[in-house]
């Protein structure tokens, strides 16, 4: 079995990857089993609105229902109905169902189009002999030279498929998967080719992370084995604990004896020459709320070095003193200390309480060596990262709880690029300043159980400390300093992601609940929805490209405004496996959708039973999805059941709040940051810190 396949089943639990995301109540439950549709009361009329109403309710099979009553009733309605039955029956599993549609609509309207799509749904549902007699295809684009690659692929001719996807993608350059499944076909042959495939597939999407072992794989067939090394150190970061993984390092290290301990001794020289760096302390600092944040949790031992003159206290009193550049390690020893030991290991002191590493200097800072952040996602790194403030290690049943406490707008100074590129227009940057600290504020002691208010990662916001910092997003924060968003007499909860996709989403419609001052908007360029779209509508959405603030050159991905993820059945079936044994996975089904086309919660059937995923989990459960304005589709495998899913996208993160592409595109167009806010949030109005313990309420 290919490594992606195999990588694809582990990797269960993955971390979202997307700016900002809420923490919510648990999101997959078992579902009780429908009755029979028979024996079901009809519940809408026979009308082609109240099916679509019926469809972003969850009721699928309701809309289902309805539109093979209407679908006959008049030639000109019969093929657009028809089209939107095949959206339907896909979701649903019915893939030979969706290609009788398509092919109902090509009788009655013979064309090329309608004749392509007609095939692309033939090789999805493994009709293999109904999809070979379409050939040749009039006027082949790139989809169908991909989709006749798979058919070839499946039929067992991998050279004519490789022939056929080197073809597509010379028509249509961008497309990952494509890019993915081209470096499969040519690792054997050419694994130098397969090589420059894989790095082209991560290039375009660095969120396809299962092409690191096999582009680690491509290099060490090519005995590049240290630069291959590399490449499974990332692969490992993005799926711990892998057996396949871990074996190739371990084959490499074995090639490679002396690898491991020039590691080690690059590191200890590393530590050495490294200096805590010195910063520029915000302007009354002390006047503003101080910001916990949770940095790292479970961690055993902890490295630092120190920026200047120092005291580690435990419940109030200093056991231990130094001077700037010391080198710190502590570690959990004897089930419940924290020791402190120096560069030579020796012991300086030890408590059972926690520890706060501070500082007399405003501005000096700690140096965390080998800081490991977003574990599980593509966001994953291990590296060197400097903090103001002082540093708090917590001691619970699992290890150290690292915790940074610093002031909010210092906080900012870190958390806005990290957030943000600080390349972007300056009122998007403002905009983007504003909006976090009423982010920030309206979370401040959400995670106090744990000791600290805010995640240092995107389970909060990410946050990369001083090495983060730019001269541009520091320039924001001052330039809008104390200023922040309010709703109902309190800081707004201004929820902010990637790209929205061309229309944000009403939050009870993401994480549930009542929030009524986070409303769904669409882009600028866009009209507003005053009621549900049609299938066909929706599905026209998600697969163009509509001209919008969030699709402006150079200031947004291409493949986070409109995406397309191939995600192997089994991986799905792995990633709710702890919570729900549904067995092999036969459909997945929208069960309801915002007015912005997200899916509010998905029921996922399998051979074994059911389940339901609900809100913002979805995207890490159906495989790592950039956002829930999604289609659902299916390709059968050679067993007749669903090989993978294929999920096509728009947008990048909840979708609630500020597209922070969409800021940057406006703030290029001219709009202010007063005016940017005002557009993702009109329900909110600015407002300004008054002292440092309670943010001001009109």
């Amino acid at each position: 079995m290919p490594f992606a396949r195999v990588c694809l089943i582990i990797a269960a639990g993955i971390i979202s990857i997307f700016s900002a995301c809420a923490s919510s109540p648990p999101e997959v439950s078992a579902s009780l089993p429908e009755l029979p549709a028979a024996e079901q009361p009809p519940r809408y009329a026979l009308t082609e609105q109240a099916a679509v109403r019926a469809y972003y309710a969850g009721e699928v099979e309701e809309f289902i229902r309805i539109f093979e009553s209407l679908a006959d009733n008049g030639p000109e309605d019969s093929s657009r109905r028809k089209k939107q039955l095949a959206f339907a029956y896909a979701e649903t599993g019915a893939g030979d169902k969706a290609a009788q549609a398509l092919e109902d609509v090509l009788a009655a309207a013979p064309g090329s189009s309608a004749r392509r799509e007609l095939f692309a749904a033939l090789c999805l549902a493994g009709d293999s002999q109904k999809a070979l007699s379409l050939l040749p295809l009039e006027g082949a684009t790139a989809d169908t030279l991909f989709y006749e690659a798979l058919l070839r692929r499946d039929l067992g001719d991998e050279k004519k498929a490789a022939e056929l996807l080197e073809r597509s993608l010379s028509l249509r350059d961008w497309r990952p998967i494509g890019w993915f499944f081209l470096g499969e076909l040519l690792a054997a042959s050419s694994p130098a080719r397969a090589e420059e495939c894989f790095k082209k597939c991560l290039q375009q999407d660095a969120g396809l992370t299962t092409a690191l072992f096999p582009l680690g794989e491509a290099v060490f067939a090519q005995k590049r084995y240290r630069e291959a090394y590399g490449f499974f150190l990332r692969a490992r970061n993005s799926f711990p604990g892998h057996p396949q993984i871990e074996a190739r390092i371990h084959d490499v290290l074995a090639l490679l004896p002396g690898l491991a301990e020039e590691e080690k001794a690059a590191s200890e020289k590393r530590k050495t020459l490294a200096a805590a760096p010195r910063v520029k302390p915000a302007k009354d600092a002390e006047n503003f709320p101080r910001v916990r944040v949770g940095l790292a949790e479970n961690l055993s031992s902890v490295s630092v070095k120190t920026g200047g003159a120092y005291t580690v206290s435990s419940g109030g009193r200093a056991v231990h003193e130094g001077k700037a550049q010391d080198l710190l390690v502590f570690t959990v020893e004897d089930g419940g200390l924290i020791h402190i030991k120096d560069a030579e290991g020796k012991p300086a002191a030890s408590s059972r309480e926690a520890l706060v590493l501070q500082y007399s200097g405003a501005g000096d800072t700690t140096l965390v060596f080998d800081f490991s952040s977003e574990a599980g996602s593509f966001f994953a790194v291990t590296e060197d990262r400097a903090y103001r403030g002082s540093l708090e290690l917590r001691l619970t049943e699992t290890g150290i709880t690292l915790i940074n406490t610093l002031s909010l707008e210092e906080y900012m100074y870190a958390v806005i690029p990290s957030e943000m590129p600080a390349s972007y227009p300056e009122e998007a940057l403002r905009a983007q300043a504003i909006a976090h600290r009423s982010y920030t504020l309206a979370h401040l002691g959400q995670f106090a159980d744990k000791g600290f208010d805010l995640y240092g990662s995107v389970l909060s916001a990410a946050y990369r400390g001083v090495g983060g910092e730019a001269q541009a997003t520091t320039a924001a924060v001052d330039a809008t300093r104390g200023l922040y968003l309010a709703a109902g007499g309190k800081p707004l909860k201004a929820y902010y992601s990637a790209n929205h996709g061309g229309y944000s989403e009403d939050s009870s419609a993401v994480w549930g609940g009542e929030d009524a001052f986070m409303a769904a908007v669409p882009d600028k360029l866009l009209p507003q929805r005053e009621d549900f779209i049609s299938l066909d509508e929706l599905e026209r959405f998600i697969r163009e490209r509509p001209k919008t603030y969030s699709s402006v050159e150079k200031l947004h991905s291409a493949a986070g405004y409109r995406w397309e993820k191939w995600v192997a059945a089994e991986d799905i079936k792995s990633r709710i496996a702890r919570e729900a044994a549904v067995g092999e996975i036969l459909r997945i089904v929208s069960r309801g959708r915002g007015i912005s086309g997200r899916i509010r919660e998905v029921e996922i059937t399998g051979t074994e039973g059911a389940a339901r995923v609900f809100g913002d989990r979805i995207r890490s459960r159906l495989g790592g999805l950039r956002s829930n304005l999604f289609s659902i589709r299916a390709k059968t495998g050679p067993d007749g059941r669903p090989e993978y899913f294929i999920f096509q996208g728009a947008g990048w993160g909840h979708g609630v709040g500020m597209d922070q592409n969409g800021a940057a595109g406006m703030a290029q167009a001219g709009y202010t940051a007063q005016e940017i806010l005002a557009h993702y949030y009109p329900r909110a109005w600015l407002e300004t810190l008054t002292d440092a313990s309670s943010p001001g309420s009109r």
